[in-house]
């Protein structure tokens, strides 16, 4: 098995359709017609490949943030899954640990994303925490889209000293980040 950091430049197809495979088996139903989705904010993925197949993928994100009028830059993840027959074996643990290196090593303010509340342990014992109260708000100004509303929690690591300073100011709120309709880390 390899891990490999793949970034939508080097226009690797054949690695592309096995993240696809990859997070069908996830989401059944739901494939993207093009990797990666909301390009815009997407920086790499960590990628474990075993022979043809990609078995654990987490796609990882950038976006400046304003947050009671503060700005901040945030990185996120996103598309966070191993497959059903790799599981168990530390595999998902390994690529959060690969993922939070990778943040930590570009000095943002924050890294903030959204999972299913019983995935929160599994973030927390990477070095993340659940912002009490918190819903990240992603869409677009015009069709918002609510962490909530879908029953997730909000992650959050406070990275730089502004970060650390203003940790307060992301509890009990509402956090937008506008990342384009239907989206959210």
């Amino acid at each position: 098995m390899e891990w490999i950091q793949y970034r939508k430049e080097q226009n690797d197809k054949a690695i592309e359709s096995r993240i696809l495979g990859l997070e069908e088996t996830a989401w059944p139903g739901a494939a993207q017609e093009s990797f990666p989705a909301a390009a815009d904010t997407y920086v790499l993925s960590l990628v474990l490949l075993d022979s043809d197949m990609a078995v654990c993928h987490v796609g990882i994100r950038k976006k400046e943030l304003v947050h009671k009028k503060i700005d901040y830059m945030a990185y996120g993840l996103s598309e966070v899954v191993t497959h059903p027959t790799y599981r168990r074996r530390g595999l998902g643990t390994q690529m959060l640990r690969r993922a939070a290196d990778f943040i930590l090593s570009q000095s943002p303010d924050i890294s903030i994303f959204t999972c299913a509340p019983k995935y929160a342990a599994f973030y927390e014992s990477a070095g993340w925490q659940t912002a009490r109260g918190a819903s990240l708000v992603g869409g677009s100004s015009a069709a918002p889209f609510r962490s909530d509303s879908l029953g997730l929690v909000t992650m959050i690591r406070w990275i730089s000293d502004k970060g650390i300073a203003h940790k307060k100011d992301f509890e009990d709120t509402d956090i937008v980040l506008e990342l384009g309709e239907n989206q959210l880390w």
